[in-house]
């Protein structure tokens, strides 16, 4: 779910509508979702939004329906300076999100799988402030691999 190595490091975005843009855009170009995926994830976070609050940083998991993707596929990027989320299960709480993995997921049993093994993560502090603070894919791929995250 890594091999296209999709991972933006130290973006500068002004909102979450860039950063999720920016994001989604790395899909597109490397064919792996239909052209309209933004859409589809704009619509879900409007809905159901992705923000979580962790120990000292927050984090999001954009997601969409598997309709508008045609190769599995997880993205990463983190951000200069955090950008506010609507907060899962509760849309009136903002979080300032500071990591973001955006899941291009083709089959609906994948989200069940993935989901939690990103909670497991987003549980390691030491981990989660390890990734923040990568600048290459590598030191990226080292850090989910380690975890547990890629099998």
């Amino acid at each position: 779910m890594f091999d296209k190595k999709i991972a933006l490091f130290n973006q500068n975005v002004k909102n979450r509508d860039e950063a999720l843009a920016l994001l989604a855009n790395e899909f597109v170009k490397n064919g792996v979702v239909e052209d309209n995926f933004l859409d589809g994830i704009m619509a879900r976070e409007a809905v159901f939004p992705t923000g979580l609050e962790l120990n000292n940083m927050g984090a999001a998991i954009p997601h969409t329906d598997p309709e508008y993707v045609k190769e599995s596929q997880i993205g990463f990027m983190t951000l200069e300076k955090p950008v506010i989320f609507q907060f899962m299960g509760d849309i009136s709480q903002d979080i300032e999100v500071s990591v973001i993995f955006m899941l291009a997921l083709k089959e609906g049993n994948s989200q069940m799988e993935m989901l939690p093994k990103l909670m497991d993560l987003f549980m390691l502090d030491d981990v989660m402030n390890d990734l923040r603070d990568v600048k290459t894919y590598e030191e990226f791929y080292e850090i989910i691999n380690k975890s547990g995250l890629v099998d």
